[in-house]
This record gives C-alpha cells, sequence and structure tokens, in this order.
C-alpha cells in the first residue's frame, strides 16, 4: 500500500542503452515525467568513461541523478523507486544522498520495491516514453555531469 506522501519512480527505456531515450516518472497524486535522448545519453556516457571506471558503476549514478533532477524541488518526504538494478540499490541510494547533500535540499526517505504495470508512475512512463504524452523535465548530458562531478 503507498503511504500518502511515498512517491514511486518508475523508468521507461534503460540508461545502459543510449539507442533510445529514457523516461523517469514520479506518482502519487501528481505525476511528474523527465527525459533524456539517446543523444545525450550518448555524449554523457562518453564523457563519464574519462571520468568514472568501471562502465556500469556510473549508469547507476546516471539514474540516481535523473531520479535527483526529478525530485529535487518537490515536497516529497518518501519515495519507492523501482528495482531497475537488483543488486545496485546501495549504489544508487549514496549516489542521490550526496547529490542532495551537495544541493542543501531536504532528503526524502530513499526505499527500493517493485513497481507493478498498474501503477500510474509505469503508465505515464510508458505513455511519454511512447510519444503519447510531454516529459515536464529535459536533462542533457551537461547538467548530469555538473550534478555528479560537481567538487571533482
Amino acid at each position: 500500500m503507498l503511504n500518502f506522501m511515498q512517491y514511486q519512480i518508475d523508468q521507461s527505456g534503460k540508461i545502459e542503452d543510449t539507442h533510445r531515450l529514457t523516461i523517469v516518472v514520479f506518482a502519487n497524486g501528481k505525476v511528474k515525467s523527465l527525459k533524456i535522448s539517446a543523444v545525450e545519453k550518448q555524449k554523457l556516457v562518453k564523457a563519464m568513461r574519462a571520468f568514472d571506471y568501471p562502465k556500469k558503476i556510473f549508469i547507476f549514478k546516471i539514474f540516481a541523478c535523473l531520479i535527483f533532477f526529478l525530485i529535487k524541488d518537490e515536497k516529497i518526504d518518501s519515495v519507492m523507486i523501482d528495482k531497475e538494478y537488483p543488486g545496485h540499490e546501495p549504489v544508487i541510494k549514496d549516489v542521490l544522498l550526496r547529490v542532495f547533500k551537495l544541493a542543501n535540499s531536504k532528503i526524502p526517505d530513499i526505499s527500493f520495491g517493485e513497481i507493478k504495470k498498474k501503477s500510474p508512475a509505469h503508465k505515464v512512463a510508458l505513455e511519454v516514453f511512447r510519444g503519447k504524452r510531454d516529459a515536464d523535465i529535459i536533462v542533457g548530458a551537461k547538467q548530469v555531469i555538473r550534478v555528479l562531478y560537481k567538487n571533482k
């Protein structure tokens, strides 16, 4: 059961699939979506190879950063993030905690779980991914790099 202030977060289009866009959505009464294009993901992956090894780690950092952009300006107490990358939740959570602290933003309670296909977050993510709905936020590679490598 969804808590009143807990938002579900779902993704459509994996970050590592650099030939397709990625959508990240939160929902709990209110819905908000974020999009990063395939071209921007390609630029981002290329740039991050210069900063980070191994490759797999920066996929999770990007995912966390997209979630940050999606929720940073919202009054959200708690989020449940879909288990998009099983076993890598600690990395995602650590990055989220770090970027929220750097931004001096209130850190929501972060948990991970399975977001079902009937979830509003899942439905909206698919609608935006398929072009049936516009994204609320469009993020580029430079924005992500600026947040992830702010103090490096």
